[in-house]
């Protein structure tokens, strides 16, 4: 009766700890919805220089589906200098983004998908906690990540990519 009872117990956190996992995970075709150009928005960051204030640039955004994942030109039309490409990888089964560990994939009513990203990194020479949050559909495209210094209970906006077409 004992083991009935913890099987009864445990077959719901089970299946939860079980549902949660597959809801972490990501396939590269849950992404096409941000491939192609004339994705136009802005750049939001908080300058890591002194006067260490926050700063704005228009920005655009061109996605390819490459191998291993996605190739993303960040275009800066009045900065072109600081042009750069780079590969959005999806690894681990669909588990990690650019290395890091997908924490929560949600699709909401409106078709609009949440993937949220977190893990330790380094700010500014500072021990911290990072969490990057995108946010996708057919017309609108943001990547925001999230600094918590080590030892602080504030969690502050680093930069923040908005796009839309």
């Amino acid at each position: 009766m004992k083991s009935l009872t913890l099987a009864c117990i445990l077959a719901p956190i089970i299946a939860l700890a079980a549902s949660a996992t597959e809801t972490a995970t990501l396939t590269s075709e849950s992404l096409n919805p941000i491939l192609g150009t004339k994705w136009r928005g802005s750049l939001p960051y908080h300058n890591n220089q002194p006067p260490f204030e926050d700063v704005t640039v228009e920005a655009g955004l061109e996605v390819a589906k490459v191998e291993g994942g996605f190739e993303i030109a960040y275009l800066y039309p009045n900065e072109p200098h600081a042009n750069s490409t780079s590969v959005f990888a999806i690894g681990e089964n669909g588990r990690t983004i650019m290395d890091q560990p997908i924490v929560s994939n949600q699709i909401s009513d409106d078709g609009t998908q949440t993937i949220i990203t977190a893990f330790t990194c380094e700010d500014m020479g500072r021990a911290a906690s990072c969490e990057v949050i995108y946010s996708l559909s057919q017309q609108a495209f943001s990547m925001r990540k999230m600094v918590t210094y080590d030892g602080e209970p504030e969690a502050f906006r680093r930069i923040e990519y908005t796009f839309s077409r």
